[in-house]
């Protein structure tokens, strides 16, 4: 029997996407491999899903994002110190202006060491989870289940 010991939170994400490529955080922890994530994070108390994926993305990728459609829902279950966590993601389809360079933002996650613009063919590091394979396919389901970490 699986022991969640935290609440389940939910995150938003923003897939923001440009000739081929998706803007990503690179991230690298103690003693683990760089790896890729997309823009986003905990919704906070009173925050609508928009709400979120607009402030984690001025905080981490320095970039006035514009929300548009929600294109997938995904459940993780993430290790913790504490427990595992069981998290459902949202992933939006966003936009930034047409000159945005990427950079880190003022108030970047722990981990996070760039922003880049990632080619969906032939990313330079893992994603996590990897969200690569979905966002590149036209017919991805909008509900994809369990990715587990």
């Amino acid at each position: 029997m699986n022991r969640f010991t935290l609440p389940i939170r939910p995150a938003a994400r923003a897939v923001i996407l440009r000739d081929r490529h998706v803007l990503v955080q690179l991230k690298k922890r103690s003693g683990q491999k760089p790896y890729l994530t997309l823009p986003g994070g905990k919704q906070d108390p009173g925050e609508t899903l928009a709400q979120c994926v607009v402030r984690e993305c001025a905080e981490e990728i320095g970039a006035k994002v514009r929300v548009g459609p929600l294109l997938h829902v995904a459940e993780l279950f993430q290790k913790k110190d504490a427990g595992r966590l069981h998290r459902l993601e949202f992933l939006f389809l966003c936009t930034v202006a047409d000159g945005y360079d990427p950079k880190l933002g003022p108030a970047p996650d722990p981990s996070q060491i760039g922003t880049i613009w990632a080619s969906l063919d032939t990313p330079p590091a893992r994603f996590k989870p990897d969200y690569r394979t979905i966002l590149a396919a036209k017919d991805a389901p909008q509900y994809l289940g369990l990715l587990d970490e």
